[in-house]
């Protein structure tokens, strides 16, 4: 974005005009630069890190974007999806602009211009610099040692190549091709940490190294030919049918990593290394119409992107950086596009394959999920929410999901890293349902703010579902809605006449589909198919009896019991798994299934200490609850009944009701008095008195 009317006198308004690219018309975004005079170092983004300062945007039809102003660091800033309904509306195509006129702090005016495109290239290529320069500032070229360990392991790859790969690509046979690629993709490369190069994603080249044998002679001979050949001819469309035709298929964004690295390695004049998600910001810029195609690289993507990067090296020729090939050109896009992540750090490749594969659901999305409702329901404490996080993967991102390894730390670090992503990403969105939330903190409603001279006046503002729905409407990809304590909230008064949209088949653009007017913005409405809902539901919660029979029907449940199984630690002769297992056979008998202990509680336990923490805090008080404070059952649950005095938990005392009351006093045999008796936390005997008869 840059000021339009830099020249004009002070009196004039400030101008900012915004180039719109394919992935703004796509998602719907403005991307605004921060350090233009105006905005200060603030930026657009998404009003969930509120500071107090908002901007609001208005659009020729009177359709209005409020957005939140955050400082932030160097990089771009969004007034993400929202915007989206107005693109359509207006008939914007990428390389059409905007002018955002401000005519007062925090309030603009958009003006579409659709007569012409405009040629951003130069736009671009500022914006780029200024990301690179806020990571290596004082850049003096591309000998600067400070980018060296950007573009070292990139040429030490090409060295193997050429003592791993070119022997084998000249000499074959072609199984033994498919062996030098393989042992190319796994060689350490780089000076501080050598590493395996990770231009091809570790997940990619797992599955290339467990091809079947006539896959793996396919691929030998599919890259013998890719690179034996001269000129380009036909030989990129050939190669992607190769891959394509292998027995687990490699992916688009797959595809364009293989086949440009061979490419690069063998040819570093013509071709750069593809991560498809970074490479597509980063081509974008320069050229709002660029997009790949959904298959792998062709040829005609390849002249683009050199007819871009020839330009690329004249401007930064001109800035008295020249490149020596395309390996630096390719540094420079890389080293921008990964500040913009944030902090100035590179992507890892964990989260640039996610993007990648992201990419790749983007462009096949054609044929939608069918849209589902999922409630995961069980009582406290057995990963409910825990359970959240693979289910709303199994949606956006079933492939990581598939691969990753299904035990330890590591596995749910990558999960929830992920899942971390699509949150920031806007794709997930989490809201907690609770007794005074209503249809116009969910829906849209009535929202009273301060205007023109003071005057209180009443705007309609979109709740946490409606802006959700018009994001996933304006894209192809899936959205998930995780809604927490969901049987916590009145169903009616939340969904409104909405309870019925939400069911699949009435989804937007499936068979049945039907749509209402809203009541406060009088707009149509209908919930889009590509909008997922997931709800958990505590069982132990008294208000369960009061969910919604409609919310019964269109919601699919899954149970989520106690594991005990999982639980296979033994603390001074005690089983934990075991333990877990007694208390719920009998609370279950006692209270039914909706009230047991989730395996969660004694999830930490690693010792005696630790144990006594976890009884006394946590699940003493759950069975309070659970008996309303009826001694005599937890007592039976506890097992105290059968333990010699010391090792109780519960005991009574002697209060000689006799002395305390007249004669004529009727008192219940329970009336005496109850107290919790500490000591009894410390002893291993006491736990194994939990367990005492359940053998006979």
């Amino acid at each position: 974005m840059r000021n339009a009317d830099q020249a004009d006198t002070a009196a004039s308004p400030l101008t900012y005009e915004v180039v719109l690219t394919d992935g703004a018309i796509r998602n719907g975004y403005i991307t605004v630069d921060p350090g233009w005079e105006g905005f200060s170092s603030a930026m657009l983004g998404r009003p969930d890190a509120p500071s107090g300062r908002a901007a609001v945007f208005t659009f020729p039809d009177g359709y209005q974007v409020t957005s939140d102003l955050r400082a932030s660091g160097p990089g771009s800033a969004r007034i993400r999806s929202r915007v989206a309904p107005a693109f359509k509306r207006l008939g914007l195509v990428a390389g059409n602009s905007l002018l955002l006129v401000r005519e007062r702090e925090g309030q603009y005016r958009v003006e579409p211009r659709t007569s012409q495109l405009r040629d951003s290239f130069e736009l671009g290529y500022v914006r780029l610099r200024e990301r690179f320069l806020a990571r290596f500032p004082d850049f003096i070229g591309f000998d600067d040692p400070r980018l060296l360990r950007e573009s070292s392991y990139k040429r030490q790859l090409i060295n193997h190549y050429e003592s791993i790969m070119a022997p084998a690509l000249r000499d074959g046979p072609a199984q033994e091709v498919w062996t030098a690629l393989i042992k190319l993709l796994r060689v350490r490369v780089g000076s501080d940490n050598p590493q395996p190069q990770n231009v091809v994603g570790w997940r990619i080249v797992a599955q290339l190294a467990d091809l079947p044998e006539h896959d793996q002679i396919q691929l030998g001979a599919g890259m013998m030919e890719l690179l034996h050949l001269q000129g380009p001819g036909d030989r990129l469309d050939d190669f992607n049918d190769c891959l394509s035709g292998l027995s687990t298929p490699l992916q688009p964004a797959a595809q364009r990593s293989l086949s440009s690295l061979l490419l690069t390695l063998d040819d570093p004049t013509g071709y750069f290394f593809i991560k498809t998600g970074q490479m597509r910001r980063a081509l974008s810029l320069l050229d709002p119409t660029f997009d790949f195609g959904k298959g792998g690289m062709v040829t005609e993507e390849w002249e683009r992107i050199r007819a871009l990067a020839a330009r690329l090296a004249e401007r930064l020729t001109e800035d008295g950086w020249p490149p020596e090939d395309m390996i630096d050109i390719q540094s420079f896009l890389w080293v921008a596009i990964a500040y913009e992540q944030g902090d100035g750090a590179e992507p890892e490749d964990e989260a640039e394959e996610a993007e990648d594969e992201a990419v790749d659901d983007e462009a096949e999305m054609t044929a939608m999920h069918r849209p589902t409702n999922t409630i995961l329901y069980g009582p406290p404490g057995t990963g409910k929410t825990y359970g959240v996080v693979e289910k709303a993967l199994e949606i956006l991102d079933p492939q990581l999901l598939a691969s990753a390894p299904r035990q330890g730390a590591g596995g749910r670090a990558l999960l929830k890293q992920r899942f971390d992503a699509l949150l920031d990403e806007g794709r997930i969105r989490f809201v907690t349902f609770h007794q005074s939330f209503a249809y116009e903190d969910f829906v849209e409603g009535l929202k009273a703010r301060t205007g023109d001279g003071g005057a209180l006046e009443y705007v309609v503002e979109p709740g946490v579902f409606l802006e959700l729905c018009i994001e996933a409407q304006h894209s192809d990809l899936p959205y998930v809605l995780i809604i927490d304590e969901i049987n916590r909230g009145n169903i009616a008064r939340i969904f409104g006449e909405l309870i019925t949209l939400i069911e699949p088949s009435k989804r937007q653009g499936m068979d049945e589909a039907l749509s209402v007017r809203l009541p406060y913005s009088k707009q149509v409405f209908a919930v889009p198919a590509n909008l997922h809902l997931i709800g958990t539901m505590n069982t132990a919660d008294r208000s369960l009896a009061a969910m919604d029979v409609a919310l019964r029907r269109r919601f699919r449940f899954i149970e989520m019991p106690p594991q005990p199984q999982l639980l296979d630690a033994v603390i001074d002769d005690v089983p934990l798994g075991e333990l877990l297992g007694t208390l719920n056979d009998r609370i279950e008998v006692l209270l039914g299934r909706d009230h047991l202990i989730g395996h969660a509680y004694l999830m930490g336990v690693t010792d005696l200490p630790s144990l006594a923490d976890a009884f006394r805090l946590r699940i003493l008080p759950l069975l309070q609850e659970y008996f309303f404070e009826d001694w005599q059952r937890i007592a039976w649950v506890l097992n105290d009944g059968v333990k010699p005095e010391g090792e109780r938990f519960l005991r009574q005392r002697d209060l000689q009701l006799g002395r305390l009351f007249a004669p004529d006093v009727q008192l219940a045999p329970d009336s005496a008095r109850w107290y919790i008796h500490e000591a009894a936390f410390e002893q291993a005997a006491s736990y194994r008195g939990i367990l005492a008869g359940r053998a006979g």
